[in-house]
């Protein structure tokens, strides 16, 4: 009985994140010289969270250094927005994942939440060569 409980509730429980796409993007030469730069879409469906951290992560998930207008980006339920992402051309070849994070309000909070990361994984289609022959 505890068992169809449990599965009952896992069926009826609805789980709900933000989107963040492309779902590969790829970094293409920028206006300034050895930077790299990827556009995303940000798509907020969660009720619960406002705001999100932009974040640049190598293989283990480790921040690498980037540039965006804003890091944290404010994006009301079922609001839209679109952010530049930079990265130096010298860390093309570490960066692997562009992510989101939910950053949730503590203090004054009621209910709970669950803070969501939606990564996208970074698709290279030119190489350090090609962008220092231009």
């Amino acid at each position: 009985m505890r068992y169809l409980l449990l599965v009952l509730i896992f069926i009826s429980g609805s789980v709900s994140a933000h989107q963040w796409t492309p779902t590969y993007p790829e970094f293409r030469p920028s206006y300034v010289d050895g930077v790299l730069t990827t556009k995303m879409k940000l798509f907020n469906t969660r009720q619960d969270v406002d705001y999100y951290e932009i974040q640049v992560m190598d293989e283990d998930m480790r921040p690498v250094d980037f540039a965006t207008t804003d890091r944290i980006v404010h994006a009301p339920y079922l609001s839209k927005r679109i952010v530049d992402v930079y990265i130096g051309a010298h860390d093309q070849g570490r960066v692997m994942y562009v992510c989101t994070m939910s950053k949730l309000l503590v203090a004054g909070s009621n209910g709970t939440s669950v803070a969501s990361r939606v990564c996208s994984k970074v698709k290279n289609a030119i190489s350090i060569g090609d962008i220092t022959a231009q």
